[in-house]
């Protein structure tokens, strides 16, 4: 009799072993995605693509306003503005390179830079910047 309940104790301990197990991998899988995982489904997602092109808007806005002011009006505070930025993305890049984690956030960079450089673009050839 007392083998019968110790087999049971022993069954039952794997039990809660394997039900520990299985929550802890089911916790890990269930957890927050990461941001480049967050900025992968914006661009693999068709549906979500309206969103991201306006996040890529704004955030173009920003860099092409820190370079209209850095070059155009000659800002120091805007050029060392657009430096620390530059400097981030150029972090981001070579973080990306090192390691897969990285991917979709440099690309969103060269995104938002892209954009940049291009509203920027628009806005002096259209007298707006000037």
């Amino acid at each position: 009799m007392s083998e019968s309940n110790h087999d049971e104790d022993a069954a039952a301990d794997d039990n809660t072993t394997e039900a520990t197990e299985a929550r802890q991998s089911a916790d890990a899988d269930d957890g927050f995605p990461s941001p480049d995982e967050l900025i992968g489904h914006f661009m693999q997602e068709t549906a979500l693509w309206p969103v991201f092109i306006v996040a890529i808007g704004s955030g173009g806005t920003l860099g092409a306003a820190m370079l209209v002011l850095a070059w155009v009006d000659r800002n120091p505070f805007a050029a060392a503005a657009l430096l620390l930025v530059l400097g981030m993305s150029v972090d981001v890049v070579i973080q990306a390179r090192r390691k897969a984690l990285y991917r979709n956030i440099a690309k969103l960079v060269a995104l938002l830079w892209c954009s940049a450089i291009a509203l920027a673009g628009v806005g002096v050839w259209t007298g707006i910047a000037l």
